[in-house]
């Protein structure tokens, strides 16, 4: 897995003018413990076929609880990117 932490996203802001923010709803099974209905964030570099996972600066997947605290640390940390994509988990039935 690749991984980027909060500094390495604003150097890539600076660095990198296009790239895709990807804000996915999370499962149990993705994360490994009890975080279902949390949100985790991507970045894929268009020019690599490498999607990055964003973590905190201890090493563990930054996840977020409500959609809106998501956004607004991607519009403070990434400011240069024009869209977010929202990915929801699909229900099985």
């Amino acid at each position: 897995m690749h991984t980027l932490t909060k500094r390495d996203l604003a150097v890539l802001d600076g660095a990198q003018p296009e790239y895709e923010v990807f804000l996915v709803e999370t499962s149990e099974s993705e994360t490994g413990d009890d975080r279902d209905g949390w949100w985790l964030m991507n970045v894929k570099i268009p020019s690599e076929s490498k999607v990055y996972v964003v973590q905190t600066a201890l090493g563990r997947t930054k996840l977020w609880k409500r959609l809106d605290i998501a956004v607004d640390f991607v519009k403070e940390t990434c400011p240069r990117v024009s869209t977010v994509h929202v990915l929801l988990r699909k229900e099985s039935t």
